[in-house]
């Protein structure tokens, strides 16, 4: 079996035309190139031993060669020269990259020289293209094997292929023609020195330091030698995004979509159980029910680890679907132990605990509330009715904006207490009264934040940003509290309830019960008892709930993005992590996503703004408490 002359014209007209493409070459192997690029990386399979993994440091980049060694004679040199001379034409330049693994007999002889070095760059005498080498060189030594930095060292080279291979072109006649060659080569450490046990965590950690290391060198060589002009290295990343993935982030979402992780561990007798807390004089805990679960989370696990997240070629995807899957593992965890200590040892994983730091925090503002002169005035309460028409009205203000906006509110008696936002509906507790003041602030708070980036979210290609990235109930609930404060809804109460929940958490982690966290805040803090017992009964919620300490988190997180120059307008795309937000921003530099259909409205808002502003220039909540509640 050959690469016909047929396939090699398919594949530069498709080029000449711009078009992806993603074809199997004979024997073993595939063609993908995203885009017109002025580059391309190959990667041989040996024939007679094995390479396990190899084949997937070059899956990340948009434009790749997998062929078997055998068409090296078999019309894979022409194709490879075709592909130069036709880039060549659109760019006035083109690299080509290959990559292989040292074999075994390679492998011996580096170890009784004692070569360190795990990547090994061949290329030419020093010459045009030496800023692309350094740079690979430079790059290379960023990435860290068991923890250690590796070393690089490049090998000057007329003959530029894979041991016992033979090159694919002729440097010296590709050189007058604008077309270069670099090899590079590395110790396998992702599999044994057989080549046939793969290691896939040491593999997915080289990855992603490889597909970096590789775009920053085709963005020096692109800004050198070619007519492109990028402006950031991430755009050369690949932007097609195979069927595979879209399959897996439906698996996923339906999975996600099929439970609600806080319905299930909210209390449905929030009211009855206040009123048997007040019978037994604040001294014995009363009784939580909660809904049957309608699912085996032994079950779903079973169908979730079935999906093939190792099917993923872009380590970036592939890196937030593996932490969604884990984040997932864990809830169902939690769900299956919900109303045991199993439960608070799992929400410690998923939301974490509560730090030193934010503890100390919670602390001052809690004493520079107490400072403050008590407000005698008396507030003016509306009902969940109210509440409700209120939503609707600004859910039609989004609708508005973007027709998909579908989302609905409902007046309920099967929630703990106050609102929540539930697959993109607006909740509320049908016995919850609200101050008036406070109806603005929160529908900022649900609809505003959570309902729009979850419609934000689902008009982006992936499913996972509107049900949500791993971990981003964090920056989302830090978002929603910023979001009151800016139309300048943030109230004491509301600042002394998030702290309170800080302490409540804390408290519970370290083994007190329901009723002395409860005594905890109105005796030492000064917390009224509904209020109080509310706060606990989030916390103890399902068996030791410890998301309630991601709000204050969250908010002084956001302060901290902001400060430091942090870009707003990111962080309503979908529902993600602070940690997500490089990773967004490559995606949207590669157009695999794209800038949302909505904003909030109260970015519209001129004082909104104007605090905004000074948040940027290093106001903190301290301050707002000291020079705005005074």
């Amino acid at each position: 079996m050959h690469i016909t002359e047929e396939f090699i014209k398919t594949v530069c007209e498709k080029i000449c035309r711009n078009e992806p493409i993603r074809m199997d070459l004979p024997v073993w192997g595939r063609i993908h190139i995203d885009r017109q690029l002025p580059f391309l990386c190959l990667y041989r399979k040996p024939t007679n031993t094995e390479d396990a993994g190899t084949d997937k440091l070059v899956l990340s980049e948009a434009s790749y060669i997998l062929a078997d060694a055998s068409l090296t004679g078999k019309g894979l040199i022409p194709l490879i020269e075709e592909i130069a001379k036709t880039m060549r034409k659109e760019f006035g330049s083109f690299f080509l990259l290959e990559l292989w693994s040292l074999c075994e007999e390679e492998f011996q002889k580096s170890v009784e020289k004692e070569q360190q070095e795990v990547f090994t760059i061949y290329a030419q005498k020093k010459g045009a293209l030496t800023p692309v080498i350094e740079t690979l060189k430079n790059q290379l030594r960023h990435i860290k094997i068991n923890q250690i930095p590796a070393d690089a060292a490049i090998h000057h080279s007329h003959t530029i292929a894979p041991y016992h291979m033979k090159p694919l072109l002729d440097i010296k006649k590709l050189d007058e023609h604008d077309i270069y060659v670099v090899g590079l080569a590395i110790k396998p450490v992702y599999h044994s020195s057989d080549g046939k046990e793969l290691y896939p965590f040491e593999l997915n950690k080289l990855r992603q330091g490889i597909s970096k290391a590789f775009k920053k060198t085709f963005f020096t060589f692109v800004k050198r030698y070619t007519s492109a002009i990028p402006l950031d290295y991430r755009e050369l990343g690949r932007r097609g995004v195979t069927k595979t993935v879209f399959n897996i982030d439906d698996a996923i979402a339906k999975i996600e979509d099929s439970f609600d992780f806080l319905l299930q561990v909210s209390p449905v007798n929030a009211k009855e159980a206040w009123e048997e807390f007040q019978v037994s004089n604040f001294s014995t805990t009363p009784h939580f029910y909660y809904r049957p679960r309608p699912f085996d989370p032994a079950l779903m696990k079973r169908e979730l680890f079935k999906i093939p997240l190792e099917k993923i070629e872009d380590p970036l995807l592939y890196e937030l679907f593996l932490e969604k899957r884990d984040e997932i593992d864990r809830k169902l965890t939690m769900l299956n132990d919900r109303g045991t200590i199993k439960f608070l040892y799992g929400s410690l994983q998923v939301y974490g605990g509560v730090e030193e730091a934010l503890l100390k925090t919670s602390r001052e503002i809690l004493s520079a509330l107490a400072t403050l002169p008590k407000n005698k005035k008396a507030k003016e309460m509306v009902d969940a009715q109210t509440f409700a028409k209120a939503a609707e009205k600004e859910i039609a203000y989004y609708k508005s904006i973007c027709p998909d906006v579908n989302a609905k509110v409902e007046v309920r008696e099967d929630i703990s207490s106050g609102a929540m936002v539930s697959n993109g509906n607006f909740l509320i507790y049908k016995w919850s009264q609200f101050p008036k003041e406070r109806i603005e602030p929160l529908i900022h708070h649900e609809i505003g934040t959570h309902v729009l980036t979850y419609f934000n979210g689902l008009s982006q290609p992936f499913k996972q940003l509107h049900t949500g990235l791993c971990g981003y109930d964090e920056m989302q609930e830090g978002i929603a509290v910023l979001s009151e404060y800016l139309c300048g809804g943030l109230t004491r109460n509301r600042i002394k309830t998030l702290t309170g929940r800080v302490i409540a958490v804390d408290a519970m982690i370290n083994g007190a019960t329901f009723v002395e966290t409860f005594h905890l805040l109105t005796k030492e803090y000064g917390f009224l008892s509904k209020s109080a017992f509310t706060i606990t009964m989030r916390v103890y919620r399902g068996g030791g709930l410890t998301k309630d300490a991601v709000y204050l988190r969250g908010f002084l997180q956001i302060f901290e993005y902001l400060a430091s120059g942090g870009k707003l307008d990111l962080l309503f795309l979908g529902k993600i992590a602070v940690s997500h937000i490089p990773l967004v921003q490559e995606l949207l530099l590669r157009k695999v996503l794209h800038a949302p259909p909505l904003f909030p409205r109260y970015l519209e808002d001129k004082t909104a703004l104007k605090r905004l502003e000074k948040i940027r220039e290093g106001y903190g909540i301290l301050d707002i408490i000291n020079k705005e509640m005074t």
